[in-house]
Formats: C-alpha cells, sequence, structure tokens
C-alpha cells in the first residue's frame, strides 16, 4: 500500500509541477505586486523576455532559416518558374481577346492619375522630341539629307520634271493666276503708276523727245513711213473726198475767197468751182509716184520737229486730265494688243521649251556662273533653323504627338495580337521569366538584405500581443507539452516506488 500510496503522490507532484512550470512560461503575462512588492517569478518567463526571445528568434531565423540563399533559391525554383509561366500567359490570353482599347488597360494601371500621367508624357516626350531636333548635330544630319535629296533633283533632266503632273498642275495655276492678275486693276493700276512716275522723272530731266526715244526706234518709225508712202498719199487723197472734210476745205475756200480777195473779183469766182480745181489739183499731185517721196520726206520731217520739242514744255501745255486719259488708252492698248494671253502661254512655252532642252537642271544653274550649291545649303540650313527655333514647330509637334497617342490609346488589344495570342504568350512568359531570374539572381539579395528578414521577424513576433503568443505555441506544441506534463507524472510515480525501497535499504 506503502508503495501505491508513495506512487500516486509523486505522480501527482511531478504532474503539477511540470503543468505549473509550463504554464509559467507564460503566466501572468503582466508584472504582479503585493503592497507595492514585486510578486516573484511574474510576470512569466516568455513575456518578461519577449524582446530577447523576438530577437533571438529574429536572428536564427534571419542566419539559419530564411538566409539570402534560400529565398533565392526558393525564388528561382522550377515551381516559382512554372506559376509565373501559368500567371503571364493567362494575363496575355486574357488581354489578346479582351475588346478592351489600350487606353483603358493602362487607365486601371494608373486610376485616377491616367489623364495626367498621359499628358505630361506627352508634354515630355514633345520636349524630348523638340530637344532632339534643337541639337546642332541632329540639324546638320537634316540639312545633309535635304541637301543630298535636291542634289539628286537636280540631276534629274528638265523634260521629265516638265512631263510631270505636279509640274503642269502647278504651271496651270500660274499662267491662270498670271492672266488673271494681267486682267485686274491691280495691274492697271501697276503699269498706270509707273509711267506716271517715269513721266514725272523726265519731266524733272527737262530733256528733249529725240533724246529719250531711242534713235533706233525713230528710225524703223521713218523707215516704215517711206515704205507705206503711196498708202500715205492715197491715205490723204480719201481723207479729202470724204464728205466732212470736204465741207470743211468748201468752207476754207469760201473764206479765203471772201477775205482775200475783191469784192469784184468775188462776184466771178464761185467756191465750188476753185474746190473742184483745187481737189483736181491735190488728186494729181498724189496720184504722181514722184511725189510720193516728197510726202514721206514731209512726214519724216514732221516727226523730226516733234521729237526736237521739250517734254517738260509739252507735258506743261497738257491738262492733267489730259496726261490721264492719254495714259488710259495707251494701257489698254498694252494690256490688250501686246501682253495679252496668247503672249503669257507662248512666254510660258518658250521658257518651258528651252528649259526641256537641258540634259539637268544642275546644268542650266552652271551656265548662270552661281555658287548654286553653297546657296542651297545657306538656304537650307536658315530654313531649318527657322523651322526648329519657331512656335508653330512646338505647336505643331505637340499636335502630331497627341494625335498619334490617342489613335495607340484606342486600338483594341485584341487587334494588336490578330490570333498570334498564344504565339506571344508564350514568348512573354519566356521574356518575363529571363527578366524575372535575371533579376533574382543580381539584385535579389540586394533587396533581401534591404529588408533584413532577422529584423522583420523580430519585429513581428514584438507586435504579438503575449496572450495570442501564447496560444500559437500551444497549437503548434499541445501534444508534446501534455506529454511533459504527464511525463513529469511519470517520473514522480517512479520517484515514489522508488523512494520507500530506498529508505528500507
Amino acid at each position: 500500500m506503502k508503495f501505491f500510496i508513495g506512487s500516486l503522490v509523486g505522480s501527482v507532484i511531478g504532474f503539477i509541477t511540470n503543468w505549473l512550470a509550463i504554464k509559467m512560461l507564460f503566466r501572468p503575462h503582466k508584472e504582479i505586486r503585493l503592497f507595492n512588492i514585486k510578486i516573484p517569478f511574474t510576470p512569466g518567463l516568455i513575456p518578461k523576455e519577449k524582446t530577447r526571445i523576438a530577437k533571438n528568434i529574429g536572428e536564427s531565423v534571419g542566419q539559419h532559416i530564411l538566409t539570402k540563399e534560400t529565398i533565392c533559391k526558393s525564388l528561382c525554383s522550377d515551381d516559382m518558374n512554372k506559376q509565373l509561366d501559368s500567371w503571364v500567359q493567362g494575363k496575355v490570353n486574357i488581354i489578346s481577346n479582351s475588346e478592351s482599347t489600350v487606353g483603358n488597360e493602362i487607365k486601371k494601371l494608373l486610376g485616377d492619375e491616367y489623364c495626367n500621367i498621359i499628358e505630361n508624357n506627352s508634354s515630355n516626350v514633345s520636349k524630348l522630341i523638340f530637344d532632339y531636333i534643337n541639337e546642332e548635330e541632329v540639324k546638320k544630319g537634316i540639312a545633309k539629307y535635304v541637301y543630298t535629296e535636291m542634289m539628286q533633283v537636280l540631276n534629274t533632266r528638265p523634260q521629265i520634271i516638265c512631263e510631270s503632273d505636279l509640274y503642269n498642275s502647278i504651271k496651270n495655276k500660274v499662267m491662270s493666276a498670271t492672266i488673271n492678275y494681267k486682267n485686274s486693276d491691280n495691274f492697271y493700276n501697276k503699269i498706270q503708276m509707273i509711267l506716271k512716275e517715269n513721266i514725272a522723272k523726265l519731266v524733272a530731266l527737262d530733256k528733249k523727245f529725240d533724246e529719250v526715244i531711242p534713235r533706233q526706234i525713230t528710225n524703223i518709225i521713218k523707215v516704215y513711213v517711206y515704205s507705206k508712202k503711196y498708202n500715205i498719199a492715197m491715205g490723204i487723197k480719201k481723207f479729202l473726198k470724204e464728205e466732212k472734210n470736204s465741207q470743211k476745205l468748201r468752207q476754207i475756200v469760201g473764206e479765203i475767197i471772201g477775205t482775200k480777195l475783191s469784192p469784184m473779183i468775188a462776184m466771178f469766182i464761185t467756191v465750188d468751182s476753185i474746190y473742184d480745181k483745187v481737189v483736181v489739183g491735190i488728186d494729181g499731185y498724189l496720184d504722181d509716184e514722184k511725189n510720193h517721196n516728197d510726202i514721206a520726206l514731209t512726214v519724216n520731217e514732221i516727226i523730226d520737229k516733234l521729237l526736237e520739242n521739250s517734254i517738260n514744255g509739252v507735258i506743261s501745255e497738257l491738262p492733267k486730265e489730259g496726261i490721264d486719259d492719254s495714259i488710259e488708252p495707251l494701257i489698254k492698248f498694252f494690256t490688250t494688243n501686246v501682253v495679252d494671253e496668247k503672249l503669257i502661254i507662248d512666254t510660258f512655252n518658250t521658257i518651258q521649251d528651252n528649259f526641256s532642252e537641258h540634259v539637268s537642271v544642275e546644268q542650266i544653274l552652271k551656265k548662270t556662273g552661281i555658287d548654286y550649291k553653297s546657296a542651297i545649303e545657306k538656304f537650307i540650313k536658315s530654313r531649318i533653323n527657322a523651322i526648329v527655333e519657331s512656335k508653330s514647330m512646338k505647336i505643331k509637334v505637340a499636335e502630331i504627338l497627341s494625335i498619334v497617342s490617342n489613335k495607340l490609346l484606342n486600338i483594341e488589344m485584341k487587334s494588336i495580337f490578330k490570333g498570334n495570342g498564344k504565339k506571344v504568350s508564350k514568348s512573354t512568359s519566356k521574356i518575363v521569366r529571363k527578366l524575372y531570374n535575371r533579376f533574382i539572381e543580381n539584385r535579389a539579395s540586394d533587396v533581401i538584405e534591404v529588408l533584413d528578414v532577422s529584423k522583420i521577424v523580430e519585429d513581428k513576433i514584438n507586435e504579438f500581443d503575449v496572450a495570442f503568443g501564447e496560444k500559437i505555441i500551444l497549437e503548434i506544441a499541445s501534444k508534446e507539452l501534455n506529454a511533459i506534463t504527464w511525463l513529469g507524472a511519470l517520473l514522480g510515480a517512479i520517484m515514489g516506488i522508488l523512494s520507500p525501497i530506498l529508505g528500507s535499504l
């Protein structure tokens, strides 16, 4: 009996002491004081040493369990790569069959910042492009390209240019514009202004007509008069026979008879008899070819006398209205009979024919003796600088980028893939996996070091409430702790049996 009682008491003592020891690991959770005196073993061991335990556990996990090598190896494992491939391919497949636009997909990622980011990106891209174009090397490259293209054009045959639709379209428009301008009030006013200015200059110079009109022109006029001497004689004859001129001549004869002759003689002479004799005499004179030269010489002498007159003297005797009235028919004659549509068309065609006869446009430029190559280079550079520095260029670049951006953002996702979704998903997953593995190999250790696993574990344990920590540990090691408690009971029972045996010895 004494062995049984000893064993039972030992077992109870062992059970209670182990149970109490386990409880004292966590309880009490806080320090207990009695009459302001701290009761020993309060709080429990774990609450009391929570900070140290958290630090030790964090260091153990960081240095021995979740090491950089272990984490990197896990992140690069086959299972991880398979999961990554599956995720990427699934996302690409969803997008490849989506009717959503590129803009909507980006909007999902950016949220409320979508508009600001798109606008800022457009502005930044526009600035980058404009800054790039403004670089001297870029402008030189553009100028060189344009110069090369222009030289190639100059090496083409003019005939090819003249046969092009663009050239003929421009030619027809220029001819039409020229003809319209010729018939316009602006052209008339311009000619009128030029004539008045030149007349004013001639008046100021106080020269004679023969000093202004070239001698070649007056000689041509005189030769023309001489060649038309017969026509002039016949013209005078016809002039005298016209009714109004005949009446005028009869009136003159009558006035001569009445004023120059005595009344006695005038009574026996009639106007008709004298007129008939005068006309017959003049006709005979004009019909005689020998007199035609005299008539031509007389006309040319009259021309010479007119040319000896001072321009200033003639103009000053004319009223201003008379000058304007004389200019108007001259302009009309010039614009109607001299510069007519046929002259304009013939001029264009003549220029074109002369242009087409050359081997190349460059050959034409060489004949001018101008350093056209330097002129072209200078012109190209100046135009590029002017265009690049202009505000309109900035506006145009921004407009183009806005249009392109809107078109890209409005493209449907499925139209980008066009049935190649599977192929794209596989290639995309390969690219993502390669980038992911490269990142893990090269940068993951730095990231993990920045993360500081030991510190994270330590901080997390320190954040746990003691009761919550107790619950976690008991859930994890409840069987083991119960086993320890019953082991204490077993050992107590053994000691209870051994104690009387050893005492009897």
